[in-house]
């Protein structure tokens, strides 16, 4: 049987007291510790397979040690959808796991979205991913002042709530050429309207050369027009159809998904450098240590 890791023994390979790595594990705020050094500890706590005692913990610190993960429940959800979701929730959930969170999934009911189970659990900090606009402040209300809610893959006109999307902006300047009369943009549909409106106003097209695609047969109106020649698509399982179609001359896809490989290699792909689930537990982080984070001006951080 493996002899399960202790505090001592991270403290040891550290070359630091069990003390400053009590602190750093339980997120003792008080004590100036070097970023260094704290870094160092989370990743030997990865590294050693640290699994902290979350009872203790709870009874020390008065916290929980949960962090909860809100997604819709839905018959519906594309498998591309379902894919980004859960890539970017298992990179989250590691990252939680190495700094001594324990992760509670939970699906909403998109009719009926009952959270009384989850708010019993007492969470430290939310993630609520692809927020519909009409319930989210019903669900939102449930949350103490002090928790952090973090919105992801949606927007909302709140400074209340933090935000994390992909910089499309950006994404598309890279994808747009100089002529538009031949280009359409093909993109995932999204629950969060104001995410909807913002990758639209990115890009100067018409409303008739964009299409938001929710299933499959929702790609038939973009492929059966023969006046655009070139198509930008945002999410590569969306773009692996597209491109099979062979409809257009020139396709550039901007990846969401983290799976360019599946796209030929005559397609143009437009790929974020940075982690969406990092940028994400790095502002829980910063939230959980800076109670006045309502009163930020930044309430949107763009994944370049």
């Amino acid at each position: 049987m493996l002899k399960k890791t202790t505090m001592k023994d991270i403290a040891i390979r550290a070359n630091v007291s069990v003390a400053t790595v009590s602190y750093v594990l339980n997120r003792v705020d008080n004590q100036t510790i070097p970023e260094k050094t704290r870094r160092q500890i989370l990743e030997l706590a990865e590294e050693l397979h640290y699994i902290p005692n979350l009872a203790a913990r709870s009874l020390a610190n008065q916290k929980t040690g949960l962090v909860g993960v809100l997604v819709h429940r839905s018959k519906q959800l594309p498998y591309w959808k379902l894919h980004a979701q859960l890539a970017f929730i298992h990179t989250l959930e590691q990252r939680l796991t190495a700094a001594g969170y324990h992760t509670l999934l939970y699906s909403l009911d998109t009719d009926n979205p009952s959270l009384d189970i989850i708010v019993e659990r007492k969470l430290e900090a939310v993630f609520f991913i692809d927020a519909q606009d009409a319930s989210f402040y019903s669900i939102s209300r449930h949350f103490v002042e002090g928790i952090p809610l973090i919105l992801i893959d949606s927007m909302i006109e709140d400074k209340l709530f933090k935000q994390v999307v992909f910089n499309y902006r950006s994404a598309l300047e890279k994808a747009l050429p100089d002529d538009l009369s031949q280009v359409c943009l093909i993109m995932e549909g999204f629950n969060n309207s104001l995410l909807t409106r913002y990758i639209r106003s990115c890009v100067p097209l018409s409303d008739d050369a964009v299409f938001e695609i929710r299933e499959l047969q929702d790609l038939l109106p973009a492929m059966d027009q023969q006046r655009f020649k070139q198509a930008i698509v945002i999410n590569e399982f969306i773009g692996s159809y597209v491109e099979k179609s062979g409809v257009f001359g020139h396709l550039s896809v901007i990846c969401t998904c983290n799976a360019p490989q599946m796209l030929g290699e005559r397609v143009d792909k437009i790929l974020f450098q940075g982690d969406k689930a990092e940028v994400a537990f790095e502002l829980m982080q910063e939230l959980l240590y800076h109670s006045d984070y309502s009163e930020q001006e930044n309430n949107c951080y763009y994944v370049d």
